[in-house]
């Protein structure tokens, strides 16, 4: 009876690790697809245009004139126009 429990968690587990690794994924090919000019929507809920894109970091233009160097993993991805994330439309 005591291994009943640990056989029900290690299904578990292995789903919650598979999940994670698949949402990363997504997010990582939705960064690559990012290209100069694109409005993309940033964690903190700004809104701007893609100026310059590096390795680790990217420059968005949030308002006119003001541009913030951010790291590459705070994009949550491209703006869908209405203030939503164009991934979620899928």
């Amino acid at each position: 009876m005591g291994l009943l429990p640990v056989l029900l968690l290690v299904p578990l587990f292995f789903l919650l690790i598979w999940s994670n690794r698949s949402q990363t994924k997504k997010q990582a090919a939705a960064i690559s697809a990012l290209q100069k000019g694109d409005r993309v929507v940033l964690q903190s809920g700004l809104i701007g245009r893609l100026v310059e894109i590096g390795d680790r970091t990217a420059k968005v233009e949030i308002a006119s004139g003001v541009k913030v160097e951010v790291l590459k993993s705070s994009i949550s991805g491209k703006d869908g126009g209405d203030g939503t994330l164009a991934a979620s439309k899928q």
